[in-house]
């Protein structure tokens, strides 16, 4: 394959003559090679997103913390949680016992986070199961677990956007390393070429 470059010297007539370069084996693998990399990069990049989004949306949909037969109840501390003068000096929250009753009437206990220094008998709002199972935290509302779906989405498509500008930039090394290797090996026989007719001159 060539390409057609005017020389500036007119032949018949004043007509621009041209020069037919070649174009190297190294042109054509980092022409397709770069389309290659950007076809793969819209194909997968997207798709690798959609994938991790829909993953973290379901999973995140059957998470027990979602499930809407997940009810409040309040809960009162069975004991002081920690001493008052701690919790004067620093707001931090401690581990404590704290009971509630089931609607069918059964006392449960759990261990919860509280603030410390809170007193015995202090109410303490808690999320359960059907089966009066304390969860860590209340359930995520469907607009929560959408946008932590789109954030990981998002997360995907960078992280994929990165690969793909490394991949790039060691593509381009390696092609320009051949061609600089192609011109020293055509330079090496320039070089002897006229080596040989100095020679025979």
């Amino acid at each position: 394959m060539t390409e057609e470059v005017s020389s500036g010297e007119g032949h018949e007539r004043g007509a621009p003559t041209t020069r037919r370069l070649p174009i190297r084996a190294s042109d054509h693998i980092e022409r397709w090679g770069r389309v290659l990399l950007v076809v793969v990069f819209l194909l997968a990049a997207p798709l690798a997103s959609a994938a991790t989004g829909r993953a973290v949306l379901e999973a995140a949909t059957q998470s027990p913390t979602t499930i809407p037969e997940l009810r409040k109840v309040d809960a009162r501390l069975i004991s002081d949680a920690g001493s008052r003068a701690t919790a004067a000096r620093t707001q931090t929250t401690v581990r404590a016992p704290v009971r509630w009753t089931q609607p069918d009437g059964t006392e449960r206990t759990a261990v919860v986070s509280v603030w410390a220094g809170s007193p015995a008998g202090t109410t303490v709002p808690v999320w359960t199961t059907a089966q009066g199972v304390v969860t860590s935290s209340p359930p995520a509302t469907h607009g929560e677990v959408v946008a932590s779906a789109w954030l990981t989405a998002t997360g995907t498509f960078v992280v994929a956007a990165g690969i793909f500008v490394v991949v790039w930039k060691l593509f381009t090394k390696l092609v320009d390393s051949r061609r600089c290797a192609g011109w020293e090996k055509e330079w090496d026989e320039v070089e002897a070429e006229l080596s040989r007719r100095f020679r025979n001159g």
